[in-house]
């Protein structure tokens, strides 16, 4: 990376690894993004949601299908019925027109060409004994039935195959006796049979399908939540430039949504940088009177024949010009950082250096405010790819917060602590610490815990600590020391030999 300041060095290419490392590590990532995407969905209300209409639209399914069965075996039922009794009534013409004889002709005749069990014939006469067909029963009957083989029914060539069946049946009372016939429901049986594994069929690739469109549509929806949500993130960490994009517009509820937030967004924009600009034109514009005035004050506190209380105001009236000029400086250069007209020159640091020199430079500093400052360095150099002034501008800043608001005597340290791909530049300290409520709050300019504004600070020291660690692609991290506060910078880390 190349700054203002000129070319830094090119890192040495690694050499590859092998493929099958390479094929390892790409299943590796492979399965912590599934990790991710499950337990994404497993949280995500759209995905419940797919999962209810889905578990609806089975539910539904089955209660079809129970109806569909029920209403189709009663048509069917009603056929054999029907059947039946047309059959009966036909052999009861027969016996009219032709008598006995011709009857038993027909009914032989009809029991040689059904198949065994399908249709059953039978004639009994008024005595009540059955004088020719293919089945028994034991007392005749006029009109409709339901009979049972192996109960109702005995079928004296098939005796164990007619067990458990079931037949629907017709009696004709005729002057000779009675005709009944006799209608099997395997068909009735075997059509349910054959519903029932189409539907279950059908209800399992229906279940699939739905299933496979439900997961579908919460991923695409978990997809543009997750984006919505990053936009939100980016908002929280300051960037207020973040939109919700979409290669076409949807005029769905998530998109409408994302209209309102991008509203929202351009007004705040606005708005927060119109303040900003207020600020950084106040800062400007009346920096240069300041330094006339100082400028003014200058020779008047050289005159020797000046009374000692008003040599006194005068030095005082300087500090405060001083104080006022520090401020403005503070506030222009964030909004140069923020702005982007602030380049880094990248370079490589040695966080265990510029943290000793810091160290050097603010000791005796402390011991002069009755603190006690340390350093722990890494155990190895810690290299990181920084601007050095920068960083250490934003170090100086933390150190010098953790001195002017903890109380004396209070120990503050500072330390360098290694990781496996990156590195933290800690300072903590032992004093009052900053509230969790609060630790967002003082990152924003002239934000101050002290609300009556007692003491001295201008509440920009941190708000310029964010900005250069925002500014090289980093992390600040607030935490409590338990007591007291621990500011860390994390930074990903370099090879310190490119």
């Amino acid at each position: 990376m190349s700054g203002s300041g000129g070319d830094t060095p090119a890192l040495a290419p690694s050499p590859a690894p092998p493929a099958g490392a390479r094929g390892a590590g790409k299943r590796a990532a492979r399965r912590v993004g599934a990790r991710r995407m499950i337990g994404a969905l497993r949280g995500s209300a759209s995905l419940r949601l797919a999962a209810m209409v889905s578990a609806i639209f089975v539910i539904a399914t089955l209660i079809a299908a129970i109806v569909g069965n029920i209403v189709l075996s009663r048509e069917l039922h009603a056929k054999l019925q029907r059947d039946a009794r047309q059959m009966a009534e036909n052999l009861a013409a027969t016996y009219q027109v032709a008598g006995l004889p011709e009857l038993h002709a027909q009914i032989a005749t009809n029991v040689a060409t059904t198949r065994e069990g399908d249709n059953l014939y039978l004639f009994i006469d008024n005595s009540g004994k059955a004088l020719f067909g293919n089945f028994i029963i034991k007392r005749p009957f006029t009109g409709a039935r339901d009979l049972e083989g192996g109960k109702d029914v005995i079928l004296p060539g098939l005796p164990e195959k007619g067990r458990g069946l079931r037949f629907v049946a017709y009696g004709q009372r005729i002057p000779a006796g009675w005709v009944i016939v006799a209608r099997d429901t395997r068909a009735i049986e075997e059509m349910r049979r054959i519903l029932a594994g189409a539907i279950g069929w059908g209800l399992g690739i229906a279940m699939l399908l739905s299933v496979a469109l439900a997961l579908m549509l919460a991923r695409r929806t978990e997809r543009r939540i997750a984006r919505l949500s990053g936009v939100l993130d980016r908002v929280a960490r300051g960037d207020l430039s973040a939109r919700f994009r979409e290669g076409r517009a949807r005029h769905d509820d998530i998109g409408r949504v994302a209209a309102k937030l991008n509203e929202m967004l351009e007004r705040l924009s606005a708005s927060v940088e119109s303040l900003r600009q207020v600020s950084n034109d106040v800062a400007h514009d009346l920096r240069t009177p300041l330094a006339r005035l100082r400028n003014r004050l200058e020779p008047l506190q050289a005159r020797p024949d000046l009374p000692e209380a008003a040599l006194g105001e005068v030095e005082q009236a300087i500090a405060e010009v001083d104080r006022i000029v520090k401020t403005f400086n503070a506030v222009l250069r964030i909004a140069q950082i923020e702005g982007g007209n602030a380049r880094p020159r990248m370079a490589r640091v040695d966080l265990n250096e510029l943290a000793a020199t810091v160290h050097e430079m603010l000791d005796p500093v402390a011991e002069e405010m009755g603190h006690d400052l340390s350093f722990t360095p890494a155990p190895a150099p810690a290299c990181v790819s920084a601007d050095r002034d920068m960083l250490a501008q934003a170090l100086v800043n933390l150190v010098e917060n953790a001195l002017r608001h903890a109380p004396a005597p209070a120990h503050v340290e500072i330390r360098v602590e290694p990781g496996q791909e990156e590195v933290r530049l800690v300072v903590a300290d032992d004093g009052p610490g900053i509230p969790e409520s609060e630790r967002a709050q003082v990152l924003r300019r002239f934000y101050r815990l002290e609300k009556s504004r007692a003491r001295e600070g201008s509440g920009l020291g941190l708000s310029l600590v964010a900005a250069i660690v925002n500014l090289h692609d980093a992390a600040l991290i607030l935490a409590d020391n338990a007591p007291g506060l621990r500011a860390e910078i994390v930074m990903k880390t370099v090879d310190c030999d490119w």
